[in-house]
C-alpha cells in the first residue's frame, strides 16, 4: 500500500516516551503522515491515563521507561474489561530490541515492533499494516491474542487461545 492511498488524517495516535525530544520527532513525523489528533504521555502511567481518557486509534510507546514501562503498560490494557482498550493497537518502538524484548512484547500484546532509531517510511508502513490488519480481521490483544467481537459483521469472532507464556511467536523478527 502506498502512502498516497491511505488516509491517516482521521487517525488518533498517543505517543508514549520519557524522552521530550522524541516525543517531539514523533510528533513531526505523524503530522508528516497526516495525523492531526496526536496526544503525548511521558511514561506509562501517563499514558494509561491519557488511553482510557483518549481512547486513540492506535498508541506509540517506548519499551525502558519508569516508573512504568512499556511491558507494565501492556500488561495493565490488556487486562481491562473493556474490549476498547484491551484490543487497542500497540507499536512499540524502541532502541531495546534484543530477539528477547521482541518475544516478550509480543507475548504481552504488541501489534508491532520499530526499532530505534527509525525511518519515518519503516514506522508509515508499520501503522499503516497495523490499521489495515485490523481494518480487514477486527480489533486483537496482539499480533497472537485474542480477538474481540466483531461488530462489522454483528457476530463475535471465535477467539483463539491466549499463547503459552513459554510459547515464542512463529518469526519474532517479523514484528520489526
Amino acid at each position: 500500500m502506498t502512502r498516497e492511498s491511505f488516509d491517516l488524517s482521521g487517525t488518533s495516535v498517543l505517543l508514549i516516551d520519557d524522552n521530550i525530544h522524541m516525543r517531539s520527532i514523533l510528533r513531526s513525523v505523524m503530522a508528516g503522515f497526516g495525523i492531526r489528533q496526536v496526544f503525548e504521555a511521558v511514561d506509562g502511567a501517563d499514558g494509561l491515563e491519557a488511553a482510557v481518557e483518549r481512547v486513540p486509534d492506535l498508541v506509540l510507546i517506548d519499551w525502558k521507561m519508569t516508573p512504568l514501562g512499556g511491558a507494565d503498560f501492556l500488561r495493565i490494557l490488556r487486562g481491562e474489561s473493556e474490549s476498547v482498550l484491551n484490543t487497542m493497537p500497540v507499536v512499540v518502538i524502541s532502541a531495546y530490541c534484543s530477539k528477547a524484548t521482541i518475544v516478550e512484547a509480543a507475548r504481552l500484546g504488541i501489534h508491532g515492533f520499530v526499532a530505534k532509531p527509525f525511518a519515518p517510511a519503516v514506522l508509515y508502513k508499520r501503522i499503516t499494516s497495523v490499521l489495515v490488519r485490523q481494518q480487514l480481521h477486527g480489533r486483537s490483544r496482539g499480533v497472537s491474542g485474542l480477538r474481540s467481537p466483531d461488530r462489522r459483521h454483528g457476530k463475535p469472532v471465535a477467539e483463539t487461545p491466549a499463547p503459552a507464556v513459554s510459547e515464542e511467536p512463529k518469526d519474532a523478527f517479523a514484528l520489526l
